[in-house]
């Protein structure tokens, strides 16, 4: 005889519901031999018998691919024998509600599943409008959101979340241009809601501001560590609000004009081990294999760098200042000022040959780009008029 026991339990160790199945038998057990191979690929007991009325006994793959789905949902599953006599077969596997929810964008509501978070990365949805960066607003006060939204909305186009949940779907489908959230909030608080979007690849790059009516130096410690990018006590007023937004902006443009002047990582501030960093340092990796090469264009540094061209645009943009091809392009420009710098002594290159060796097709193209990056001619450098 067969018995099946099904049950949800709430797991102590991390408050996370759980599904809990028994399949229990009354037969002879599992031999003890058997226990720790019954779950391999094929394997067959050497007890197992053929069944006369099918002519063949069992291939040894069912139990193999149960453990499999299992561990594919993140549960697990065991056997063992009872003492009454039969085996029990026990499968526990976390239960990840489907949440029905919205998000709004500028007061308009949009309804979203959040069931997953694994959102592929692509172009900002046609629901959002263009022509301005994009805020979304993380906050479970209602009247909160339509404050902050009503003092923004002239600047960005604004989305609103209600949870961190919510928020971090909203993060991986538009990808914002900056997010404000607060702290203390149903689901997944702001700080839970910081670290992944600081910690997640895709996501890493945007600037986080933190809310909270908790203004202690722990809270706002804590905040910085988990990468947040300012930090904002309530009750706030708007000017303050919108001073801390402009001199991120400020502060990270002056940033990427440094970089921008030789391509050192350094002028970035980034971590040594942030993931904004290593990505910048991919793709000048990328760039200093390929440059030479005038067919290397923006589709094959999106090849190179394994990501989507939306993607790899955003975080270009926000991190370095610079689209894609701009990228290249600026890339392309100092090593060429780096070759001139060289040759003015003995001029073995001329300007053209310079041009072709660094990837542009056509050298008065080449000369155009680069007296507008470096505001002189490159035939300056070997005239010694400046450097």
């Amino acid at each position: 005889m067969i018995t099946i026991i099904a049950s949800t339990y709430i797991d102590k160790s991390d408050q996370k519901e759980r599904l809990y199945v028994a399949v229990k038998d009354t037969g002879n057990g599992v031999p003890e031999e058997d226990m720790e191979k019954i779950f391999d690929r094929f394997y067959q007991s050497k007890q197992n018998q053929a069944f006369s009325g099918y002519g063949q006994s069992g291939t040894g793959i069912g139990l193999y691919l149960c453990k499999q789905i299992i561990q594919l949902h993140n549960g697990k599953i065991d056997v063992r024998n009872q003492t009454s006599g039969g085996s029990i077969f026990r499968f526990i596997i976390p239960i990840e509600r489907r949440l029905s929810s919205f998000v709004t964008l500028d007061g308009k509501r949009i309804e979203m599943s959040v069931a997953d978070q694994t959102i592929e990365q692509e172009s900002i949805s046609d629901e959002v409008p263009k022509g301005k960066p994009l805020l979304l607003i993380v906050e479970d006060n209602s009247d909160m959101r339509q404050y902050i939204r009503s003092i923004l909305n002239t600047e960005y186009n604004v989305l609103e979340a209600p949870n961190g949940v919510v928020g971090l779907e909203v993060t991986n489908r538009y990808l914002p241009d900056l997010i404000i959230s607060d702290i203390m909030m149903p689901e997944m608080d702001g700080m839970e809601f910081c670290k992944r979007v600081k910690t997640t690849f895709t996501t890493s790059h945007i600037p986080v501001i933190l809310l909270t009516a908790k203004s202690s130096t722990d809270t706002q410690i804590e905040s910085f560590q988990l990468g947040a990018d300012a930090f904002l006590v309530k009750p706030f007023d708007e000017d303050l609000l919108k001073a801390i937004i402009r001199n991120l902006n400020d502060k990270r443009k002056r940033i990427q004009l440094n970089f921008a002047e030789n391509m050192d990582t350094n002028a970035l501030n980034f971590d040594d081990e942030s993931l904004d960093k290593k990505f910048i340092d991919k793709a000048l990796k990328v760039l200093k294999d390929n440059y030479t090469n005038p067919e290397f264009d923006v589709t094959e540094f999106m090849d190179a760098m394994g990501i989507s061209r939306s993607l790899l645009h955003k975080k270009l943009k926000n991190l370095a200042g610079q689209s894609a091809s701009r990228f290249i392009r600026i890339y392309r420009l100092n090593i060429a000022r780096e070759l001139i710098i060289k040759n003015k002594v003995n001029h073995s290159l001329n300007i053209s040959e310079i041009a072709y060796e660094v990837g542009f097709n056509d050298p008065k193209y080449f000369t155009r780009c680069f007296t507008k990056q470096f505001g002189i001619q490159p035939s300056s450098f070997f005239d010694d008029k400046k450097e």
